[in-house]
């Protein structure tokens, strides 16, 4: 479960988002929506360790996230993948989506992780 409580992030003096909170289970769809500039972007950063938030908290299963470098959110469990296709031209299917096992603890899962992905998508 990821439970976000009462996060706030800026951009120098410039709040960007306040006050938000979310408890999302496992399994759950959650969907952001609003306009451009209300913050659907930075509060997807920030969940994924890629901005920092100043106050209130992130948590993943208990434990405090927020304070972590953002490598340390995939070891969580946490990753952002982009839109659009950024994808290696030059690299196989298979090895383009092992690219996202080059940290050691995906590293042993490597295997049961491409059998997975490969039973969603034949």
């Amino acid at each position: 479960m990821l439970e976000v409580a009462n996060i706030r992030v800026s951009y120098g003096a410039a709040p960007a988002i306040s006050d938000v909170s979310l408890f999302i289970e496992a399994k759950d769809l959650v969907v952001v929506v609003g306009p451009n500039g209300a913050g659907k972007t930075t509060l997807i950063n920030a969940l994924a360790g890629l901005h920092p938030i100043d106050s209130g908290s992130l948590r993943m299963e208990g434990r405090e996230l927020s304070r972590l470098s953002a490598h340390r959110y995939c070891d969580e469990g946490i990753a952002l993948v982009p839109e659009g296709r950024r994808l290696f031209t030059s690299l196989s299917v298979k090895e383009n989506l092992e690219l996202g096992s080059y940290r050691s603890g995906a590293r042993a899962l490597r295997g049961e992780s491409m059998k997975e992905v490969c039973a969603i998508f034949p």
